[in-house]
């Protein structure tokens, strides 16, 4: 026995029709699993039940006045609806996700299921959106535009991968919302990483006047067309300038390319710079390939470590730069080019134009506007507004709740000379954060990569002396860090013992070890 689904349909709407109906269903005891009603017709779908009632059943039914016709039918309207939509969204190739009002899973497409929430073949309908992402400002930020349809944009990380969101509402033709429709476009992680460029120079932090005026500075020259090089050491931030400086000019709507001259071998990277066409290469595209100043029609160019450039490519890239058109490797035509160029180097480039390392005429081209930023060394009154962002920003990524910092710490912070500039400050940081195990930043959580040059009088008469010095300031340095003597002698590489006798030989008290 099966359940039975019948359309029952009605020449005329008059009064308790349905009731009749119903009647010779309780007459025979069958139950109604769900039924829908509407004028003219009725939907109703029964327990199941022995063939000799139901053939019963359908006599009375044909009997009763009133009903022009009795069908069994396998699909209701909206089980017709539903599967054509399952259907049609399941051959959609990104994810599709229907919300109820509260933000709950009406419905899903298989990509969605498969693909981004890893459903492993669980049926999600009624979780709540929030359980796989934030979803509830995008729904606040539909709720508040003033567009008519307006549709909400956000890229979301879930898992690892990046999507594009847009969210919608879904209204009846009295503008009654009904639900939310969710759609999830993949994001291209390297081209991601290449065109997306949300930086401005309000994300430059610093209180500073040296760097405040190179801020201005780089404001200014961003109205300009003309070529930017920037300098100054590892870290200072070069790439975040450049990205500022696009992003401020004419030319924001159009595409951020960047690409590191030091980290691509050379024949790799002319074929990167100026595209190469089909069958150069063992290995290429058979359609070839366009290179960065193709692709950046329009945009900027960001050539970091130009310094580090080979000489053949540099004659290149002055040619390219003259004549406004660039030849793919390979090729014979030449393509008109459209782009700023911005570049930048930790090198001193007058010092590589006099040993002939880096050619003068391109230094010339380069180099019509010129930002060099200070190391972190020479602006130390920024140290403190860089700590507070960065321990807001690692706080809320390692969970933790800090309200403070030792003022040892502090000034253990402001004392340190900074090789890695601003990026070596993060990572100090980041490490101070994970590492911290109370609401206050301590000496022991903060761990300096290059410290190893001791305080000690330089002066002393003996190397013995010398040495001495240097690794009493090594051990102090170490038991602060650590939370043990044995812990200091693990992260030193000595013996327990070893470490006691030398704190020995140089009057070291573990409990007075801050004070050192």
């Amino acid at each position: 026995m099966e359940a039975k689904k019948i359309k029952l349909t009605a020449f005329e709407d008059r009064p308790h029709i349905t009731y009749e109906a119903l009647s010779v269903l309780r007459k025979y005891d069958v139950g109604i699993i769900w039924m829908e009603v509407y004028a003219f017709v009725a939907y109703i779908k029964l327990m199941p039940m022995e063939d000799g009632i139901w053939e019963k059943i359908k006599d009375e039914l044909k009997c009763l006045s009133g009903w022009v016709s009795l069908e069994e039918i396998e699909l209701f309207p909206f089980e017709e609806k539903d599967t054509e939509m399952k259907n049609v969204l399941d051959v959609i190739h990104h994810g599709v996700v229907l919300l109820n009002r509260s933000g709950d899973i009406k419905y899903f497409n298989n990509y969605a299921a498969d693909k981004i929430f890893n459903t492993g073949g669980k049926d999600i309908t009624g979780v709540n959106i929030n359980k796989y992402f934030e979803c509830n400002k995008l729904i606040l930020s539909l709720k508040n535009s003033l567009l008519k349809k307006p549709v909400i944009k956000e890229k979301v990380m879930i898992g690892n991968q990046l999507y594009e969101v847009n969210l919608q509402s879904v209204t009846n033709d009295e503008d009654v919302l009904s639900s939310y429709l969710l759609s999830f476009y993949d994001i291209d992680m390297d081209v991601y990483d290449r065109y997306d460029n949300p930086i401005t120079f309000d994300d430059i932090i610093a209180e500073s006047n040296k760097m405040l005026k190179v801020i201005e500075q780089g404001k200014l020259y961003s109205r300009s067309d003309s070529p930017v090089l920037i300098t100054g050491e590892s870290g200072t931030g070069k790439e975040l300038f450049a990205r500022a400086i696009h992003n401020e000019g004419k030319r924001k709507a159009k595409p951020f390319v960047a690409i590191n001259c030091a980290a691509i071998p050379d024949q790799l990277l002319e074929s990167e710079l100026f595209g190469y066409e089909g069958g150069t290469f063992t290995g290429g595209k058979k359609e070839g390939k366009a290179g960065i100043f193709e692709i950046a029609g329009g945009g900027t160019v960001f050539l970091d470590e130009i310094g580090d450039m080979a000489p053949h490519l540099q004659a290149k890239l002055l040619r390219v730069l003259q004549d406004k058109k660039v030849r793919r490797v390979g090729g014979h035509n030449e393509v008109t080019i459209d782009v700023r160029l911005i570049s930048a180097t930790n090198q001193n480039i007058d010092e590589m134009v006099n040993k002939k390392e880096f050619r003068l005429e391109l230094l010339f081209r380069i180099n019509i506007f010129n930002i060099n930023i200070p190391p972190l060394r020479e602006r130390k009154e920024d140290l403190p507004i860089l700590y507070e962002h960065y321990i807001t920003v690692h706080s809320k990524r390692y969970h933790k709740e800090i309200t403070g910092i030792d003022r040892d710490a502090m000034r253990k912070l402001i004392n340190y000379n900074w090789p890695g500039n601003v990026r070596e400050f993060q990572n100090v940081l980041e490490r101070a954060v994970a590492l911290s195990t109370t609401k206050k930043i301590m000496p022991r959580d903060i761990f300096l990569n290059y410290d190893i040059v001791p305080d000690v009088n330089t002066d002393v008469s003996s190397l013995k002396e010398y040495l001495e010095g240097l690794e009493k300031k090594k051990i102090i340095e170490s038991l602060r860090q650590s939370r043990s003597i044995r812990e200091a002698a693990r992260n030193l590489e000595v013996t327990h013992t070893l470490l006691i006798n030398r704190m020995k030989k140089y009057n070291i008290d573990m409990n007075q070890i801050e004070n050192y």
